[in-house]
């Protein structure tokens, strides 16, 4: 909130300010501050109970009728002079009183004639002020929400008043969750944070927070907050969208890093294709992928029935958008949406309206909004919207080639209560010539369902499958006509694919049998390659290509697991060399470092003393939560029995910290003001920090808590 502005503004002789926001004991605080610099006293008008002690909130007259048209001849009989009226919930108490905005009008008019400088009103709302009678007589400024900076300056101040510990990548998430947030909400989900975690924010705390945010602000109903639990990989297909995603996601994770850099917040993508074939779910795997709220956008909800009505909830739809950045905002079916822009008649001109102020926000958007667009018709759409600036890029999503559905078949089944044995996806890739990713999750159901029907427990077979792929009529012969000409005009407009062609993959998976070692490294680093071939390479003679096959990011577990399954430790007491080991060291720590490493190798490995205690400390990340409890056992740090009471001068390790015995875990002044270190009496992972920075206590008291191997 710009107050220097109002001040000016008022010094200027303006007499009336709308401020529009709806933080408001933030807005409180500054219309104090603005008060004290000008010398003004302040009263208060609120919907509730008129006029009230703007300090307290204490309603002055608590038995009389409340009505704004009544109330303001308090302004008629009062000297306004050195004196701010605040008059709160404006929009709402004036928008059916046309004697009220009348009477307002005449206010403004007398300070601005009369106490030119000496005397304001201040209109305080969450909506604009469009009353033609007052609109030239008022000078709008916004309470927008906190930018990072605000809330890094409020965090840390939070931080310090309680004396709570929390590493810096929880910090930095917390900051970029809090940005665009009221600074009552930031106080709201701190105070809970809080009371949960005590003197010590960990990891947990993020998601908390997150989920915290999303429930805030899913109430508005202007946007549909969607729980989305689909995780990227569960999409069969589209490689290059999934690369342009994922690379997304580091600029998103870094984004105060970025922007410093120069990089602007990323705008978003359009999806645009043939329906079924994951647009939608590649809108859900967004959200997932960057860990960040996904609100759908409904053009159709947004439309009221009074003049101006669907441009406010518009504006109020995206300024939530904008409060949960960084956030995923998914337009579905984006040419229904703004159909018919630019016509004749109320409902198109209401659109046409609606579609200008989305292209001027797409534009000039704050925040972190990524907007995810789905579209079948491209035919539909606006042409402004396909022009560079908009969105970062747009993809066309075609019906899935033979590998690709054979990638979904792999998907759709193995999550399955009962996996089904021994199936032929090749075979089925083939028969489903012309079926989208949909028309393939039918099969699927509709095999189950036949099975569940005649009381079979069996699990899928490949004759069930292949009887129900025989029964659908697939999307390429229901859409056929349709089909064809979306498919020119996405070769007119040159749209990017959001899937590799065969032609593309082969390319690939011939390097990675060329007999040039440069040419399978390159291949082996190759985001696109199959999995069949990556399991090859990490069986590689050459080991910079073993390596380049375990540094990629879609190395399967499959791959992994055969690593650490044959890696031997290397044994002085035996006779051999470092070259006869058929594993190097290297390459089995890319592998137990690697994202797709599961929990349950590492506990076998571990079970089998391939990896030791300081090894599986480092990797308890990995874990689950319940394999953590399985593995660990929890050890209490207490202050010494030789020192009777202390005051906590400095905490020198935070919660998933690595320490080794002797390692100082926090430094105190004794009862005779003397500094002594505290030190961990065994090797451990840090679950907890039980005490804060200047607090005393005494011998005995809880320090910390340490996970050890059991």
């Amino acid at each position: 909130m710009d107050s220097k502005g109002i001040i000016e503004t008022i010094r200027a002789g303006v007499s009336g300010i709308h401020i529009q926001g709806q933080d408001f004991a933030r807005m409180d605080k500054e219309i104090a501050s603005i008060a004290d610099q000008l010398n003004f006293k302040v009263k208060e008008w609120n919907w509730g109970y008129g006029w009230v002690d703007f300090k307290t909130k204490r309603a002055l007259k608590p038995e009389q009728d409340v009505s704004l048209y009544e109330d303001l001849r308090t302004i008629a009989d009062d000297n306004p002079s050195e004196k701010i009226y605040v008059i709160q919930n404006a929009y709402s108490a004036l928008k059916n009183d046309h004697r009220a905005v009348a009477r307002v009008q005449q206010e403004l008019l007398r300070i601005k004639q009369y106490f030119r400088g000496h005397a304001a009103i201040f209109l305080i709302s969450k909506d604009e002020i469009v009353f033609p009678e007052i609109m030239d007589l008022l000078v709008s400024f916004p309470c927008p929400p906190l930018a990072s900076a605000q809330v890094e300056q409020i965090l840390h101040s939070l931080l310090k008043k309680h004396s709570i510990t929390l590493n810096t990548a929880v910090k930095t998430s917390l900051i970029s969750i809090f940005s665009g947030m009221e600074q009552d909400m930031v106080f709201r989900i701190f105070e809970t944070l809080k009371n949960s975690y005590k003197g010590s924010f960990s990891k947990e705390a993020v998601n908390d927070a997150l989920a915290l945010k999303k429930r805030a602000l899913s109430q508005s109903g202007l946007l549909e907050l969607i729980d989305s639990k689909i995780h990227i990989d569960q999409i069969g297909g589209v490689e290059q969208l999934k690369r342009w995603l994922r690379n997304k996601k580091h600029i998103i994770d870094n984004l105060p890093n970025a922007q410093r850099f120069g990089i602007s917040a990323p705008k978003g993508v359009l999806l645009a294709g043939m329906p079924g074939c994951g647009k939608s779910m590649s809108a859900k795997a967004a959200a997932s992928l960057f860990n960040v709220p996904l609100f759908r956008l409904d053009i159709g909800t947004l439309m009221g029935k009074f003049v101006g009505e669907s441009e406010a909830n518009m504006k109020a739809a995206l300024k939530v958008a904008e409060q949960a950045s960084p956030c995923v905002l998914w337009v579905d079916e984006l040419e229904k949406a703004f159909s018919g822009i630019h016509g004749s008649g109320g409902s198109t001109e209401i659109t046409t309206r609606l579609f200008g102020y989305f292209l001027t926000w797409m534009q000039e958007k704050p925040g972190a909004v990524f907007v995810m667009a789905t579209a079948n018709d491209i035919t539909t759409i606006p042409p402004e919207l396909l022009r560079r600036g908009r969105f970062d890029e747009i993809f066309y999503v075609n019906l899935p080639n033979e590998r690709e559905r054979k990638q979904i078949f792999t998907v759709k089944t193995k999550h399955l209560t009962n996996y089904p044995q021994r199936l032929d996806l090749e075979q089925l890739a083939k028969m489903s010539d012309g079926f989208s990713g949909a028309d393939i999750e039918c099969v699927i159901n509709d095999a189950l369902e036949d099975l569940f029907r005649n009381n079979d427990k069996s699990v899928l077979t490949q004759e069930v499958i292949k009887k129900h792929i025989g029964l659908i009529t697939p999307i390429s012969v229901v859409l056929k006509e349709k089909i064809e000409k979306y498919e020119e005009l996405f070769k007119k407009f040159s749209l990017k694919a959001a899937s590799l062609s065969e032609k593309d993959i082969e390319i690939i998976d011939a390097e990675s049998d060329s007999r040039d070692v440069s040419e399978r490294e390159n291949a082996a680093s190759n985001e696109f390659i199959s999995s069949e071939k990556l399991i090859q390479l990490v069986k590689d003679q050459n080991p910079t290509v073993r390596q380049a096959a375990l540094k990629n990011p879609q190395c399967p577990i499959e791959a992994l697991q055969q690593i650490v399954n044959i890696y031997e430790p290397f044994d002085f007491s035996k006779p051999g060399s470092w070259t006869e080991r058929p594993i190097e060291e290297e390459e089995f720590e890319l592998a137990l470092q690697h994202p797709n490493m599961s929990g349950e190798l590492i506990l076998d490995l571990y079970t089998r003393n391939i990896i030791d205690d300081k090894k599986l400390l480092l990797l308890a990340h990995t874990l689950s939560s319940k394999e953590r409890e399985s593995t660990f056992d929890t050890v209490k740090v207490k202050l010494s029995r030789s020192i009777a009471s202390a005051t906590i001068q400095n905490i020198r390790c935070l919660p998933d910290d690595i320490v080794n015995r002797g390692d100082i875990l926090i430094e105190v002044d004794n009862e005779q003001g003397h500094t002594q270190r505290i030190t961990t009496p065994i090797n451990g992972l840090v679950a907890k920090i039980c005490i804060k920075v200047g607090e005393i206590i005494n011998s005995g008291h809880e320090i910390a808590q340490l996970l050890v191997p059991k």
